[in-house]
């Protein structure tokens, strides 16, 4: 059913103008301490092009296709393959994050990677920031005291990515 839902919406996205597509764009931690960055707070159901950078205090947790999850930290720089789903740590309570972004072969515009970032460097760790990247349906879903946002892979033409 969910492979449906996706296709579904894959082929609704195919013929949506450009302007139907959210581009959302963000840093984590935000500039308001205990709140999601703005343009998370804004996002609505529909397709999202999401590009979304986390720094090293708001890492996220990166679950495998194998189950097991991503230490803490980058092992190595570049892209983090296998990714199952990134549970990514707003800033709030009030709004949680979970990106899944599907197969390589199939959603070939979606990428968890681990990015050299200098301004981070130790005596004991390469600087890096966590990027997530590509094309997504976004649900929301509400629960008590929040809204818990599911985006769920599109290929990349759904974003018009390669246009």
């Amino acid at each position: 059913m969910r492979a449906g839902i996706l296709i579904l919406a894959a082929l609704c996205a195919g013929g949506a103008a450009l302007a139907d597509v959210q581009k959302v764009q963000a840093t984590i931690p935000g500039d308001v301490e205990f709140e999601a960055p703005e343009e998370l707070q804004l996002m609505e159901e529909g397709v999202v092009w999401l590009d979304l950078t986390m720094m090293p205090e708001m890492e996220p947790s990166i679950e495998l296709m194998d189950g097991t999850y991503v230490p803490s930290g980058c092992e190595a720089h570049g892209p983090i393959d296998g990714v199952k789903r990134v549970d990514v740590a707003t800033g709030s309570n009030h709004l949680l994050l979970d990106v899944r972004p599907g197969s390589p072969d199939q959603y070939g515009a979606n990428l968890v990677s681990c990015d050299y970032a200098p301004m981070y460097s130790s005596d004991t760790e390469l600087g890096h920031v966590i990027q997530v990247q590509g094309c997504y349906y976004a649900h929301a879903t509400s629960i008590p005291t929040a809204v818990w946002w599911i985006l769920n892979p599109l290929p990349g033409e759904a974003c018009h990515y390669g246009d």
